[in-house]
């Protein structure tokens, strides 16, 4: 218990600093909970995929619920634009490959890593706080590495639904993917938030 509520600290004081640096890339000052977590793995068809991709890591709140769910084999591959918390995210997890790099150079970076397609991609990215421009590119991206088929999980957080950014980037969903659904909310996660599943 120590260790995990030691871990838990450190991930807040390290998100909050590079929050405080870069609250454009970082865009959060706590880590997801365990439940928001849980929910949007579950989201995804985690069990049945060939090749998962996290977008925005941070410290590894979401990949805690994701890893568990997918078969031996599975290709896993992060992408962090923070250098810090790459270099985190790394030292947690050194049997799987993270990359520090943007979401607008996704189908790059995938195709340097060898990967052709992803079955699904899960993504703890603030896209509501990123420019016109890079939310078009990375959503972009994200449409060209997805299988047809493949599926994208994302959450969002009430009191962001009334910013422009994330009006944009909802609508922007509709236009790249053949079904986007809002799923239910958690309430349990602070502060409370929703998960979108978007389907190619």
């Amino acid at each position: 218990m120590r260790n995990a509520e030691t871990k838990s600290v450190e991930d807040y004081k390290l998100i909050l600093r590079e929050f405080a640096r870069d609250p454009f890339s970082v865009a959060t000052v706590c880590p997801s909970s365990p439940f928001l977590a849980r929910h949007l793995a579950d989201s995804l068809a985690l069990s049945e995929a060939r090749v998962v991709v996290e977008l925005g890591p941070g410290t590894g709140a979401l990949t805690e619920a994701v890893l568990p769910r997918l078969r031996p084999g599975v290709r896993f591959l992060a992408v962090e634009r923070n250098s810090a918390l790459c270099a985190a995210w790394r030292k947690r997890y050194p049997q799987y490959d993270v990359v520090e790099g943007n979401v607008a150079d996704l189908a790059e970076i995938c195709r340097s890593q060898g990967i052709e397609a992803v079955d699904c991609v899960v993504s703890g990215l603030p896209w509501p706080s990123f420019d016109p421009g890079l939310q078009e590119a990375g959503l972009s991206g994200v449409h060209a590495v997805l299988r047809p088929g493949g599926q994208m999980a994302s959450f969002g957080y009430h009191i962001g639904l009334l910013m422009p950014g994330s009006q944009r980037y909802y609508k922007l969903l509709n236009r790249y993917f053949d079904r986007v659904e809002r799923l239910r909310w958690e309430w349990r996660n602070l502060p409370p938030a929703f998960v979108t599943r978007c389907t190619k």
